[in-house]
């Protein structure tokens, strides 16, 4: 494991975003928030903005005044990722983000890691659903298991797969049976473990953690490998 590689973790819930107050964002983010239509749409990515900024000010150890925060922007690169700039200029950083009912998470890697998080709520998926996006490896996990260990199982793998499937900076474009996770599913309650995932198609792995948090399934996959990540409590 490279021992050098840091993951930051920030974990933020909607109640913690001002409403009715857009300052915090610059021209060019407000601009594009403009676009959404959809109410819900427009929560969850001011939620995930709001979630990166801090993170992002903690790690250039930056107050979180409003004018402060709309200096920091995060915009997506041409394939959709997010990527962090500071007075318009980027910055050299790995940056992801994910948001699930209400619930945001922004991860923070040196630059040169290719990082991917997914926060998903815990929730029995169909099996049709596994069927068609699950390898027969990751099928077998699911066999024979109570319902709840049926949830949380399938929930992990899920978030495992859209962790690397950002990371390889591809998202749901390409088919999610193309990476397949490896893991163990007991351990300690809310400690971080271990898990890995591999892009078949070229044998490339991803070194990734998983843990429970109340409800949720949270899990981080990143080349090259990371220590366990640190939350941040910005």
């Amino acid at each position: 494991m490279n021992r050098g590689s840091r993951v930051r973790l920030l974990i933020r819930q909607a109640a913690d975003v001002p409403t009715g107050d857009d300052a915090w964002l610059a021209p060019a983010e407000r601009a594009e928030l403009a676009r959404f239509r959809i109410d819900k749409r427009r929560h969850e990515w001011r939620l995930g903005r709001w979630t990166a900024k801090h993170l992002l000010a903690s790690e250039l150890q930056l107050d979180r005044a409003t004018m402060t925060l709309a200096r920091i922007e995060v915009h997506p690169a041409a394939d959709g990722a997010p990527e962090p700039f500071l007075d318009t200029s980027p910055l050299d950083l790995s940056l992801s983000l994910s948001h699930s009912a209400g619930t945001a998470v922004a991860a923070l890697a040196d630059a040169g890691t290719a990082l991917g998080c997914d926060i998903e709520l815990i929730r029995a998926l169909r099996r049709g659903t596994v069927e068609r996006h699950f390898t027969a490896a990751e099928r077998s996990m699911l066999e024979n298991v109570e319902p709840h260990d049926w949830a949380v199982r399938g929930t992990l793998i899920w978030t495992a797969k859209e962790s690397a499937l950002k990371a390889l900076r591809e998202g749901l474009r390409i088919d999610t049976r193309a990476v397949e996770v490896t893991t163990a599913f007991d351990g300690p309650a809310g400690r971080w473990r271990a898990l890995s995932i591999t892009h078949l198609p070229d044998a490339r792995a991803f070194h990734g953690w998983w843990r429970r948090i109340g409800d949720f399934i949270l899990s981080v996959a990143a080349d090259p490998a990371a220590e366990p990540p640190r939350d941040e409590r910005a």
